[in-house]
């Protein structure tokens, strides 16, 4: 694979995008504004060379320490930050699990692979920096759980890794446990289809033009629904019942049910998108409960 160029979007494009930034930008402000200071026990850590190569790590919050957590925030691949779920990681340092929060860098700037590229260099550096983490739970929000499964599919798959080019080897990265994805981009079709807000402009943002079709070429397969897969860590799917990416969770719970493969999932009657990481509510409290059955379930 070449090395990727800014993906060219229309005037429109880059008006939706900046107006979602925006949009975002704001609605987490008010968040940080109303949680008050960050929690205590989170140190930055630097993975990689670009700016926003970066990592949050904590530290298990009782002994025994558990296998760590590597979360990667959503934000449709062009926005989001690591600071805007540090308080809503806690539960995890609380129940046991060291947690590795990764910051990477965004699209268009920074299209396809770069971003699962980044993800690989901080699964390589935690991997070698960290005796503990042989071995970890993959975890993500939205587009974060779209990252988080396809980092998963891939470290257990060495020749889709090798597709994004010059990177970590498999023998480099931790190994995978299992995967947690809290209504992530798991089916490309179903934000291409005018389900998702602005889907079309967040896929070509992402992996360009080539990723509009009703199929793709491997430099294209950016969800796990454009992969054919021999093996699959066991997964957690959560989301919201009034979330437009509901139908992607569906078809892919559906999928791997079909296929054999250990798949748990659950829907929040009156969830919305982006319950993870907003204010208390019931989807918030359940996931959070479900979630550490899940981990607890693989550590037992």
């Amino acid at each position: 694979m070449t090395k990727p160029k800014s993906t060219a979007l229309t005037f429109g494009q880059h008006l939706t995008i900046a107006g979602s930034r925006m949009l975002l930008g704001a609605l987490t402000g008010a968040i940080r504004l109303t949680r008050g200071a960050q929690p205590e026990g989170w140190r930055t850590l630097r993975y990689g060379i670009l700016r926003d190569q970066t990592l949050e790590h904590m530290a298990a919050h009782k002994e025994p320490a558990r296998a760590p957590i590597v979360f990667i925030h959503g934000g449709g691949w062009m926005m989001g930050t690591t600071d805007t779920y540090s308080h809503d990681l806690v539960f995890l340092a609380d129940a046991g699990y060291p947690i590795f929060n990764v910051e990477y860098p965004k699209a268009p700037e920074h299209p396809h692979p770069t971003i699962l590229r980044s993800i690989f260099q901080a699964l390589a550096f935690i991997h070698g920096n960290f005796p503990e983490a042989e071995a970890v739970h993959l975890m993500g929000d939205s587009a974060g759980g779209n990252l988080a499964v396809m980092a998963a599919l891939l470290t257990q798959h060495a020749e889709f890794l090798a597709v994004l080019g010059p990177g970590p080897k498999v023998s480099q990265l931790p190994r995978a446990l299992g995967v947690t994805s809290i209504y992530g981009v798991l089916d490309r079709q179903t934000c291409l289809n005018g389900s998702f807000p602005a889907g079309d402009t967040m896929i070509e943002s992402y992996a360009g033009p080539g990723a509009l079709g009703p199929t793709v070429d491997a430099e294209h397969a950016i969800t796990p629904m454009d992969l054919s897969f021999k093996t699959h860590p066991p997964c957690l799917l959560i989301c919201g019942g009034n979330d437009p990416l509901l139908a992607s969770q569906n078809i892919y719970v559906e999928r791997l049910k079909r296929e054999g493969y250990d798949v748990t999932a659950h829907v929040y009657p009156t969830g919305i998108h982006g319950f993870f990481n907003f204010p208390e509510s019931v989807p918030k409290a359940a996931s959070r409960k479900d979630i550490l059955a899940f981990l607890d379930g693989i550590e037992a």
